[in-house]
């Protein structure tokens, strides 16, 4: 039996997985890929999501790659916020602009004219700048705002943004991994009750038990999620295709390659939607991007260079509340239904 290569994680053999009921998104996504494309075992590299937004454990010292990967998501935010037509299907219809500001809404009318703890989750200035601009608008008092994030390199072009945004607002930078906040040791338990944003598909990046676990251990009791995915829809799953077909995601795919394997070494950028399973049961379909190389003149190989979850509306639904720490309160999607925005509680 062959080995598959695999950063950060341990490996695991396919005959052995009954054993193990908890084996992580990444080794699932590994084992996905050699039972439905070309790539065997053998020829499969895949990498934590995570490694990708941090020097942590490299010898690498340089930080140009963190930069910028920081401002290819900037770019992507940019296009979404800026457009009148991304998830439109009709001229009155709801575009992704308009399904965020809902969602903004729905946030005011707990907390117009109250404080709020701003709590994000991998930021980035583009998408917060136009929430906070909207709440404040809306009547939303900005108490304080927290920002948590893997990528040192974030910190500097968040600051300069807030401070125009949020002048005189206490701004904190944690560089840490979202499993080891706790928002209560950040600002306490008596601060005002906080709105924890997690945008950009983040919460697809792991198994959706993991994350509520993390997400529930993050918030206080009172304290709202918004949370933002791109879900697998009926008759629009080609825009899960096309945002990963962005020149923006592949030279990020590109980055990736560049940094784990060899920076001159030509590729053949790939995508793949495949089955992936949950510890209950269900399936969902998971998002791949990759590269494809040649390790000598007849061997192919691949390294994933990233993966995200894309659930149905139902099963996004089923997973905020299953283990009844959250319920949620408001939903916005796009017209084409594939862009969703889910405000929850904590319970």
């Amino acid at each position: 039996m062959t080995l598959a290569f695999s950063f950060d994680q341990p490996v695991q053999r396919p005959d052995q997985q009954p054993v193990f009921s908890k084996i992580s998104l990444q080794q699932k996504v590994h084992q996905a890929i050699a039972a439905h494309t070309e790539f065997s075992l053998d020829r499969i590299l895949t990498q934590d999501n995570r490694v990708k937004y941090t020097n942590a454990g490299s010898r690498e010292a340089s930080t140009d790659h963190l930069d910028e990967v920081f401002h290819l998501m900037r770019q992507l935010n940019e296009g979404g916020i800026a457009s009148d037509t991304l998830g439109r299907l009709r001229e009155d219809g709801r575009s992704f602009r308009d399904a965020l500001e809902e969602t903004c809404a729905r946030v005011a009318k707990d907390f117009s004219g109250k404080p709020l703890t701003y709590v994000e989750l991998g930021p980035e200035p583009v998408k917060t700048g136009f929430i906070l601009k909207t709440l404040i608008r809306m009547g939303v008092i900005i108490d304080r705002y927290v920002a948590v994030d893997i990528n040192p390199k974030s910190a500097g072009p968040m600051k300069t943004a807030l401070e125009l945004i949020l002048p005189g607002t206490e701004l904190i930078f944690l560089t840490a991994s979202f499993e080891d906040v706790r928002l209560a040791d950040v600002v306490g338990d008596a601060a005002p009750a906080a709105l924890i944003t997690m945008l950009g598909f983040q919460e697809g990046n792991d198994d959706p038990f993991v994350v509520n676990d993390w997400l529930a251990a993050i918030a206080r009791p009172g304290d709202l999620l918004l949370s933002e995915s791109q879900l697998h829809a009926t008759g629009h799953v080609d825009k899960i295709s096309s945002f990963y077909a962005h020149p923006a995601m592949q030279r990020f795919s590109r980055i990736a390659f560049e940094r784990a394997v060899d920076r001159n070494l030509p590729t053949l950028n790939r995508f793949f939607l495949l089955p992936v399973s949950f510890r209950d049961g269900q399936s969902a379909q998971v998002a791949i991007l990759a590269e494809e190389f040649a390790g000598s003149i007849s061997a192919r190989n691949l390294h994933v260079s990233n993966f995200c979850l894309k659930l149905t509306l139902e099963q996004y639904r089923h997973y905020r509340e299953e283990s009844g720490r959250f319920t949620i309160i408001g939903e916005s999607a796009t017209d084409d239904q594939t862009l969703h925005f889910q405000l929850s509680r904590r319970i």
